[in-house]
């Protein structure tokens, strides 16, 4: 099953934040998944089960001491697309 989910990777007392960030990020990319970087968080969309390994390997992060992982899931047969969800403004 394909979903869709909403990845906020916040590193909390890093000296490099921003590089923490894009660590986060590069992790995003190497997964395979269809993903869209915002200003505040990452759009990603593949199936089930590699969107969950993504968000492990997120969790296992070692880069800074603290951070905070927020994950937003949209599930279900009938559910639309991340690009379908924002065509109308785009």
């Amino acid at each position: 099953m394909t979903i869709s989910a909403q990845i906020q990777f916040i590193p909390l007392h890093s000296d490099m934040p921003m590089s923490r960030v894009d660590e986060a990020i590069a992790i995003i990319q190497a997964s395979g998944v269809i993903f869209s970087v915002g200003p505040f968080g990452t759009s990603v969309e593949g199936e089930r089960g590699v969107i969950n390994e993504l968000v492990l390997q997120l969790q296992n992060l070692k880069t800074t001491p603290e951070f905070l992982l927020i994950v937003q899931y949209h599930l279900g047969e009938n559910r639309l697309s991340n690009d379908e969800k924002v065509a109308k403004f785009q």
